[in-house]
């Protein structure tokens, strides 16, 4: 076991449950052709304890501004335009990229494949995926730590039950990406993800499959 995959296991341990059994974990990021969800489908997050520790510490005025309602889009037209025209360049990238690899996700953001994306989402500013398998589930985590923080806090932002998920293939044909895994759902849809290591898509998919 490498240096990386050692830690991926350590960041998704705290979520294993009692009595359940880690089968198998990899590093990944959505696949090129994921789309980009609807602003208005997305809940960001709660900013991790250590954040809200430093936004209490900063002056009345700056803590008002770091915490206003105002800057979020959802409850601000002003802000919605801003998120809107930060958003472009994720929906032009999407549309070039499914272009390029074809498309990155099948069903629509009511789907499962779209909870996922759309959970994915709300994670905005977190860093580093981990997707996990046990005998009883699937989830994911990402590190919501601060960049000028070095301890990473994992958080979970995406569950699902063994059955929920039909298979996950590794090299789909007709992708030229490399590490390339489609996670396929009960319902039909799926979502293209790529190892961050590509020739960990292939052990990932098998240990997977060996316990489905």
């Amino acid at each position: 076991m490498n240096a990386e995959h050692a830690e991926a296991r350590d960041q998704v341990q705290p979520f294993v449950h009692p009595g359940e059994r880690l089968i198998a974990v990899c590093s990944v990021q959505p696949a090129p052709g994921v789309p980009t969800p609807p602003a208005h489908l997305v809940t960001l997050a709660e900013p991790p304890a250590v954040v809200r520790k430093v936004e209490g510490m900063l002056p009345g005025p700056l803590r008002r501004l770091a915490r206003s309602r105002v800057l979020d889009p959802q409850r601000s037209r002003p802000a919605a335009v801003a998120d809107a025209v930060d958003r472009a360049p994720d929906v032009l990238d999407d549309a070039a990229a499914r272009m390029l690899h074809g498309p990155g996700m099948e069903g629509g953001w009511q789907s499962t494949a779209g909870d996922y994306v759309i959970r994915r989402a709300g994670t905005r500013g977190w860093s580093g995926d981990v997707l996990a398998v046990t005998d009883r589930r699937w989830f994911a985590v990402r590190d919501a730590s601060p960049l000028w923080r070095a301890a990473k806090e994992p958080r979970l932002y995406w569950e699902a039950p063994r059955t929920a998920v039909t298979a996950l293939r590794a090299h789909p044909k007709g992708v030229l990406q490399k590490g390339r895994m489609d996670l396929w759902f009960a319902d039909g849809s799926w979502v293209a993800l790529c190892a961050d290591v590509p020739a960990h898509a292939q052990p990932f998919t098998e240990a997977a499959a060996r316990y489905a």
